[in-house]
C-alpha cells in the first residue's frame, strides 16, 4: 500500500536525521531499549550502513505491534530533544490508523483528501481538546503533545477503540470538526462520513449524533483546563524570606506558561497572604469564562510538607475557605525541575503512567523496617520495576534523617511522577486504605478523587485548621513532564 511505503520512507528519514545514531552502538543502544519496551530481544541482520540498518530496525517495529510507538519514545533517551521523535509519533499514529482501517478502501483511498482537509484546517487547541473530549466521550482529556493539527488528531482517535454500540472516535472528530469549515468543504465531509458510517452498519448512529447535535441551537460549552503554578523558593541572601512568583497556563490560549510577578522577600508568616492575592489576581484577570483551574505548589525539598491545600482562598474575607474547597491542589519538586539530570527517567515513568496500567501493579508500597533496612536498595528496587509510577511514603518526608526525606529523594531521582503520604503521621492501614480506593478508577481520575476526598474532609471537620478526616493530612505530588513550569536553570520557561 503507497501509504505505508511512504510511512516508511519518512520513518527511515526521520532516523537519518538523528545525529546520535550514526554511531553504531547508539544504534544498537536503541534496538535494545525497542526491545525492552516491547518486551522481546529484538535480533536485526546486520547491515553494511547506518542507512540499511535503521531501515532495518524501523521495519521490525512497523511488524510489530506498538514498536513504532516504543521507538519514539526511546528516541530522546539517546538525542535529548530530538525532534524526530514527535515525527516518528506521528507516524506510529497513521500507522495504527491505517491497520485499524483494512478492508475499508473507501476511507484509505481518500487519504490524500483527509490529510489535506485536516492539514490545513485552523483551529484553536482549546477547539481541538474539546473535539478530541467529545469523539472519545472524555475518555482521552486532550490532543496528544505530538500532534500539531486536527489531521494528527484524527490519526489519534482511529487508533482508539470505538464503545460498544458506539461511533468510532475518529468518526466523530471528523464529523464534528466540519463545524470549522466553509459550508461546501463541510458537506463534502459529512457526504463521505455518511457513507463509510453506512459501509459499517453505522449510519442509524451517526444519523441520531446529527440530530442530537443539530437539534440545539448552540453546542453545549465544555470547561477547559487552567493551570496556575505557585512557585516559592528561599531567598537566597536570607534564609528567613521567600521569593513567591506564578505562572499561569490555560489550554484555551494553548500548552504555554504566562508568567507573572515576583513577590520578593516575603517572611513564612506571609505566604498565605501572598498566594491569596496571586489567587485573587488571577482569577480576577481570567475573569467569567468556562474554566477548570488546577493549583500546583512549586516547592524545595524543605517546603513540600506545608499544608497548602489547605491555606485560605482569601485572607481579606472573615470566614477563612480552603483552597481545597474550589481547586484540585498538588505540589511538585522544584528540585526535579531543576536537575536535567533526572528527566530522562522522570519522562519514562511519566509514559508508563499514561499507558493506563492498574494501580495495584503501578503503587509501590515499602515495606518498612523500623531500623531502615528498606531503604537500602531501594532506588535499585524502584529501577527493576519500571511498571512502577507511584509510591506511598512510609512517613512524611520531613527535614532531617527521618525515612520519609530519603524515600522521597529516592522517588524523584527513580522518576516517579507520583509521591503520596500523610502528612502529619505515618502512612497507617487505615491511610493506605484510603489511599487505594480513591485508586479504584485509576491514575487519571487519581487527582480529581483527591479533590473530592478533600472537599469531604472540608464538609466533615469544618473550616478549622485541625481535622481527623485523612483528607486533611493526604499530600499528592503529581509531576507532569510535559508541563514544565521551570525549566532547569531555575527560570520560568
Amino acid at each position: 500500500m503507497r501509504i505505508c511505503e511512504r510511512i516508511n520512507e519518512e520513518g527511515h528519514n526521520a532516523l537519518l536525521a538523528v545525529g546520535a545514531l550514526q554511531d553504531r552502538y547508539a544504534r544498537a543502544l536503541l534496538t535494545d531499549l525497542v526491545g525492552e519496551a516491547l518486551g522481546c530481544r529484538i535480533d536485526l541482520r546486520e547491515q553494511a550502513t547506518a542507512a540499511m540498518q535503521l531501515l532495518e530496525l524501523f521495519r521490525f517495529c512497523t511488524r510489530c505491534p506498538g514498536g513504532l510507538s516504543a521507538l519514539a519514545r526511546k528516541l530522546p533517551m539517546l538525542e535529548p530533544g530530538c525532534p524526530q521523535a514527535a515525527s516518528v509519533q506521528r507516524l506510529a499514529d497513521e500507522w495504527t490508523a491505517v491497520d485499524s482501517l483494512v478492508g475499508l478502501p473507501e476511507i484509505t483511498d481518500s487519504w490524500d483528501f483527509l490529510t489535506g482537509t485536516l492539514g490545513a484546517l485552523s483551529m484553536s487547541h482549546e477547539m481541538r481538546t474539546a473535539l478530541v473530549r467529545a469523539a472519545t466521550d472524555n475518555r482521552v482529556a486532550r490532543p496528544p503533545a505530538h500532534a500539531e493539527n486536527p489531521w494528527h488528531d484524527f490519526l489519534h482517535m482511529a487508533g482508539q477503540g470505538a464503545p460498544r454500540d458506539g461511533l468510532p472516535p475518529w468518526m466523530l472528530y471528523l464529523d464534528r470538526s466540519t463545524d470549522s469549515m466553509n459550508t461546501t468543504l463541510a458537506g463534502e465531509v459529512l457526504a463521505r462520513n455518511r457513507q463509510w458510517a453506512l459501509r459499517y452498519g453505522l449510519a442509524g448512529l451517526l444519523d441520531l449524533e446529527r440530530a442530537h447535535r443539530f437539534r440545539s441551537p448552540t453546542a453545549p460549552v465544555r470547561p477547559h483546563q487552567e493551570f496556575l503554578a505557585i512557585h516559592i523558593t528561599p531567598d537566597p541572601l536570607d534564609s528567613a524570606f521567600y521569593t513567591v512568583s506564578h505562572s499561569f497556563m490555560s489550554l484555551a490560549r494553548g500548552p504555554h506558561w504566562e508568567q507573572g510577578d515576583a513577590l520578593p522577600q516575603v517572611p513564612k508568616e506571609g505566604l498565605e497572604d501572598a498566594v491569596s492575592g496571586i489567587v485573587r489576581s488571577v482569577e480576577s484577570a481570567a475573569g467569567d469564562r468556562p474554566a477548570d483551574l488546577w493549583l500546583e505548589f512549586v516547592l524545595p525539598f524543605e517546603l513540600l510538607n506545608l499544608p497548602v491545600d489547605w491555606w485560605p482562598r482569601d485572607t481579606t474575607e472573615a470566614i477563612h475557605v480552603p483552597l481545597a474547597v474550589d481547586y484540585p491542589v498538588v505540589i511538585r519538586s522544584l528540585d526535579r525541575l531543576q536537575n536535567s539530570a533526572w528527566h530522562r527517567f522522570w519522562r519514562h515513568r511519566w509514559l508508563q503512567l499514561s499507558l493506563g496500567e492498574p494501580p495495584a501493579q503501578s503503587l509501590y508500597v515499602p515495606a518498612v523496617a523500623g531500623d531502615g533496612g528498606h531503604l537500602r536498595g531501594l532506588e535499585a528496587r524502584l529501577g527493576d520495576n519500571q511498571q512502577v509510577v507511584a509510591t506511598v511514603l512510609s512517613e512524611p518526608p520531613l527535614p532531617g534523617a527521618g525515612h520519609g526525606r530519603r524515600e522521597l529523594e529516592a522517588a524523584l531521582r527513580s522518576g516517579l511522577p507520583v509521591v503520596i503520604w500523610h502528612r502529619t503521621d505515618r502512612s497507617t492501614q487505615e491511610f493506605l486504605d484510603a489511599v487505594r480506593a480513591l485508586l479504584a478508577e485509576g491514575w487519571q481520575r487519581f487527582p480529581a478523587k483527591v479533590a473530592a476526598y478533600r472537599r469531604q474532609a472540608a464538609i466533615h471537620d469544618g473550616d478549622g485548621r485541625e481535622g481527623h478526616h485523612l483528607g486533611r493530612h493526604l499530600t499528592v505530588l503529581w509531576d507532569d513532564p510535559d508541563r514544565k513550569p521551570v525549566v532547569p536553570d531555575g527560570r520560568w520557561p
